[in-house]
């Protein structure tokens, strides 16, 4: 890029540079100073969860790299001379963070290497949640909600059958990882190789970004500064081509519907029901706060061939029984249930009273009845520990899976 030497040449260099064990020609300035003349870089909260860090680049600078607490966070192509910015969005409360920004010039020599911390206030208000206010993934189920006239059948075919390996998905083979975007973030033509290839798309995607490990290799990628979420399946980085590629990838709106397209009309999603690929994902803020304000996604194995119940837009469905879930419909933990008279840890407690308030919506099949969560695994630090969860995939077996009700849906 640019006639710059190869990054795992210039990344040894930064490493040593922030361990303080080199001083190559080009480095114009000290460690945690600033190129002569250019203001130094500050880094300001803006919340609990998120900062921004501005600076300015000199002239000659035409790439930087930007670090939290040592972990590459982007690293990016830039003309130098301006005032640059760049927020952090995966935070967590109350905790210092150290930053460096190392500017190279077209060289590849180190021209800067500015440093600066941060503290995060502790967080007072709710987490917020994705979509829009209207959507089904937030909307509490109505004290009046009618239950399927089957519900008692299909929970005990497709939930109850398998209490016994029933999880919370947090580790880094089975969650979908989330990706925040910024101005500075190069942006990437995606490549498609199976669904949905005939749309070109295009999305600015930090260096930190990382699919999850498992089958699936999902992730996701938001841009607050246009509300567009990346979603993609089989999603794959070429380091040495510095390109992505996905199976499928779409596009949505992160303040929109929640779904890849309208409620009634049929369509491919990165998930299997054709959801946005964030819908229903819990994050470890969420169990920190004590509440989770949305409804949850979840995986089962016995899921319903040919029927899509709406809002999914799609199924991957394979059972022919009427006693299997179709995508889309939506279970329920019934609200009359003792939920904090039970001796489960707090963070269980939070999904089950999540699970009475909002349900679940069922959006894909899968090996393990598994409600998704946010890995650690585009954070740099471990997000879930700091929740209160300290394994990956905890087990929900005891969940009282007898007390679940499907709630009457609609075919589409």
């Amino acid at each position: 890029m640019n006639g710059i030497p190869r990054r795992d040449l210039i990344k040894g260099v930064a490493a040593a540079l922030i361990a303080g064990t080199l001083c190559p020609s080009g480095f114009a300035a000290p460690r945690g100073a600033s190129a002569e003349g250019q203001p130094p870089l500050q880094v300001t909260a803006l919340n609990a969860w998120s900062a921004v860090l501005q600076w300015s680049a000199a002239p000659e600078v035409a790439r930087i790299e930007i670090h939290r607490d040592g972990w590459l966070l982007d690293d990016v192509a830039t003309s130098g001379g301006s005032t640059l910015s760049y927020t952090d969005y995966l935070l967590w409360q109350s905790t210092t963070y150290a930053y460096d920004v190392i500017a190279f010039n077209l060289e590849g020599e180190v021209v800067s290497n500015q440093t600066a911390s941060v503290t995060t206030p502790a967080q007072t208000e709710a987490f917020p949640t994705l979509y829009d206010s209207a959507s089904f993934w937030n909307q509490p189920i109505p004290a009046t909600a009618a239950v399927d006239p089957d519900s008692a059948a299909m929970v005990s075919a497709s939930l109850a059958a398998y209490a016994g390996s029933a999880n919370f998905a947090t580790s880094n083979q089975w969650s979908k990882p989330l990706a925040y975007a910024n101005t500075l973030s190069t942006t990437y033509p995606v490549g498609c190789t199976t669904y949905d290839c005939g749309t070109p798309v295009s999305f600015a995607i930090p260096r930190s970004a990382a699919p999850a490990t498992g089958s699936d290799h999902h992730l996701v990628v938001l841009d607050p500064a246009t509300n567009n979420e990346l979603d993609m399946w089989l999603a794959s980085y070429d380091a040495g081509a510095d390109s992505w590629s996905a199976g499928s990838r779409y596009v949505t709106a992160s303040n929109g519907w929640g779904a890849q397209c309208s409620s009634g009309q049929h369509c491919l999603g990165a998930v299997a029901a054709g959801f946005a690929a964030f819908g229903g994902v819990v994050r470890p803020e969420e169990i920190a706060q004590g509440h989770i304000d949305h409804a949850l996604f979840f995986a089962d194995p016995y899921t319903r061939a040919g029927d899509i119940a709406c809002p999914a837009t799609h199924t991957d469905g394979w059972a022919s029984d009427p006693a299997a879930i179709p995508e889309g419909a939506r279970i329920q933990l019934d609200p009359g249930f003792d939920v904090d008279g039970q001796a489960w840890p707090r963070w269980e407690k939070v999904i089950a009273h999540a699970l009475q308030t909002y349900g679940a919506y069922l959006g894909d099949s899968g090996g393990s009845v598994a409600f998704s969560a946010e890995p650690n695994l585009d954070r740099g630090y471990d997000a879930w520990s700091l929740a209160g969860i300290t394994g990956p995939d905890p087990s929900l077996a005891d969940l009282p899976w007898s007390s679940f009700r499907v709630l009457q849906f609609q075919l589409c």
